[in-house]
């Protein structure tokens, strides 16, 4: 809890700063292969120069004014990273962009990456599985707070400056000048895969896929995670508490099969990752695609029906 504690201060800190915001210009950026999603292209323009003074209008998705990185398309990012929309607009009102790490699993050779990747030297991050092809197949493809819909990564960032601001199963992901909710249960492969998210990976509804999953006592040695089989009715599924790293037995979790879940609710795939979720039977959306960018459909932090949930907003 304490790390995340220092975030806030933080990020709260970066909030005084008002509405416009300035600062400098890094230094030019080499072309690289386009980003997840993104406009591809081994050889990119190169960004702007040293000493450019910038000024934007800030949002909470975007507290600080972007100044290094800034980008129009991936072409101009290096290899392995793509270009987004930072959150902040500049004076005129356009969105200003900036390059981020695309992601992608540790390797030594092309040989250790899944299909349509490359082993490669990102800067910054070591040889990385890079994805070499537009489009995604997975929410794996795309930055993290973006979700493969239709082929495309759609922005998701559902912005926040604390947990409670997040939709019920959401945490509040912090970085740099930027925070926005992100799902606990998501797939993974192991514990590496669930760092800052949850302590533990594991099949919590029983259905042969592991997800990054809670625990009953995280300070326990060793660490026991909450699986929905540790539960009963009338908390059947493993809920997730104020705090990621905390899980109990409750109504709102995963789930394999609508029996899985308590009376008056129902297991809905919200998402289009696999992962379905009980949540309250009704609501005003019953899929992600319901609603619009930068929102997501999901029950409220104080428990309810689904709907397209906006976050933190001013």
């Amino acid at each position: 809890m304490a790390y995340r504690l220092l975030g806030v201060l933080a990020f709260v800190a970066a909030c005084s700063l008002g509405c416009e915001n300035t600062g400098s210009e890094g230094p030019p950026r080499d072309g690289g292969i386009g980003g997840i999603g993104g406009d591809g292209g081994r050889s990119g323009a190169g960004g702007a120069g040293g000493g450019v003074t910038v000024e934007c209008v800030t949002s909470v998705l975007c507290l600080a004014c972007p100044s290094t990185d800034v980008c129009d398309t991936s072409i101009d990012c290096v290899t392995g990273f793509t270009c987004i929309a930072s959150g902040c607009d500049d004076l005129d009102g356009v969105p200003m962009n900036r390059c981020v790490f695309a992601g992608g699993g540790a390797c030594e050779t092309t040989a250790d990456c899944g299909p349509e990747r490359e082993c490669l030297e990102v800067v910054g991050e070591g040889k990385r599985c890079v994805k070499t092809t537009p489009g995604c197949n997975s929410d794996s493809d795309c930055v993290l707070g973006f979700a493969c819909e239709g082929e495309a990564c759609v922005d998701r960032r559902v912005p926040c400056i604390l947990d409670e601001d997040c939709p019920k199963s959401h945490f509040c992901h912090r970085l740099d000048a930027t925070g926005f909710c992100r799902r606990v249960h998501q797939s993974c492969g192991n514990e590496f895969d669930c760092l800052g998210i949850a302590p533990r990976c594991e099949d919590i509804d029983g259905d042969g896929t592991t997800e990054c999953a809670g625990a009953l006592n995280p300070n326990a040695v060793p660490v026991e995670a909450c699986v929905n089989s540790m539960c009963s009715d009338p908390s059947p599924v493993c809920e997730v508490g104020d705090d990621s790293a905390f899980t109990a037995c409750g109504e709102y979790g995963l789930c394999a099969v609508p029996g899985d879940c308590a009376t008056g609710f129902e297991c809905v795939q919200l998402w289009l990752d696999g992962h379905s979720e009980c949540v309250p039977v009704g609501g005003t959306c019953s899929h992600i695609t319901d609603c619009p960018e930068r929102q997501v459909c999901a029950s409220p932090r104080e428990g309810g029906a689904p709907g397209c949930q906006m976050g933190y907003q001013p």
